[in-house]
């Protein structure tokens, strides 16, 4: 996948997202062993196919995913640089897939790669015992060739009960053009953020929103976001996205990952903090 042509929760420049979902034109053989839902870690590949007129090849840094399979298949591959421990994320894709004990599919799936969003395929395999994955996302112009690694200490468990103590209290999230925000969360889970004040920040939009622990028990959160009004471009002024959540133990302590697209499956955006 290509750097994100657009990102960012100040939604100012949010254009073409990933799916919300969808997946019914997925068709895998009836499941015959357990499903690819968990959490995958490890190397990214991008290759690309010549470039179409008009629409010349972006440059790409992606060398690292993070991938989460929900239990209804829905899934949330993030994708980024590792520096010093963390993920630099770069974007994300989005879809829903099917899984029939080693095979997961996904035909509904679009991702960041440029302005606007690409229509893709995935096509993965997995051994549910060994939480090991391995696969592509394609488009038009690019396939991106991920797998996992065995994760070690410190790990984030996906099977864990998600806590909103783990994101309590204050975070500096950025997204990939470097716009900063201070992100306040109180202990309902209920958060703001607003442009942080270190100079230079292309960040200008104000948003409030709120973390709840995934129904399942699993270690996610389901986040919606709303935008403000002073400072927000005016095609998304209270514009509300929702999405995923979670908090990866790196190296010295924690990262914040949360990513949300709105309900036209047209615009999204992915932030990250360190704490």
């Amino acid at each position: 996948m290509k750097r994100c042509a657009a990102l960012a929760v100040s939604l100012v420049a949010m254009v073409g997202v990933v799916s919300c979902g969808g997946g019914g034109d997925d068709v895998v053989s009836a499941p015959a062993g357990p499903s690819a839902e968990g959490y995958y870690a490890g190397s990214l590949v991008v290759t690309a196919f010549p470039a179409q007129p008009g629409n010349p090849p972006l440059p790409n840094t992606s060398t690292s995913f993070q991938m989460l399979v929900l239990e209804s298949g829905q899934f949330w591959t993030i994708y980024g640089t590792p520096t010093l421990g963390r993920l630099d994320v770069e974007g994300f894709a989005q879809g829903t897939g099917t899984s029939n004990g080693s095979l997961f599919i996904a035909g509904n799936v679009r991702y960041f790669s440029q302005n606007p969003a690409t229509t893709a395929v995935a096509s993965a395999s997995y051994n549910a015992s060994a939480k090991s994955i391995s696969g592509t996302i394609t488009d038009s112009s690019t396939t991106a060739t991920f797998n996992s690694a065995p994760l070690t200490a410190p790990a984030y468990n996906y099977a864990s009960a998600a806590a909103l103590s783990s994101v309590q209290n204050n975070w500096t999230v950025t997204g990939v053009f470097g716009d900063l925000y201070d992100l306040v969360v109180l202990a309902d889970g209920t958060f703001s953020g607003t442009p942080a004040a270190a100079p230079p920040n292309p960040a200008t939009c104000p948003f409030t929103g709120r973390f709840v622990p995934n129904t399942s028990g699993k270690n996610v959160f389901s986040v919606s976001i709303t935008n403000g009004v002073p400072g927000c471009a005016v095609d998304v002024q209270g514009l509300t996205t929702t999405g995923i959540a979670f908090v990866s133990p790196v190296t010295g302590g924690s990262q914040l990952t949360f990513a949300t697209v709105d309900t036209g499956r047209t615009r999204g955006a992915v932030l990250t903090g360190i704490r």
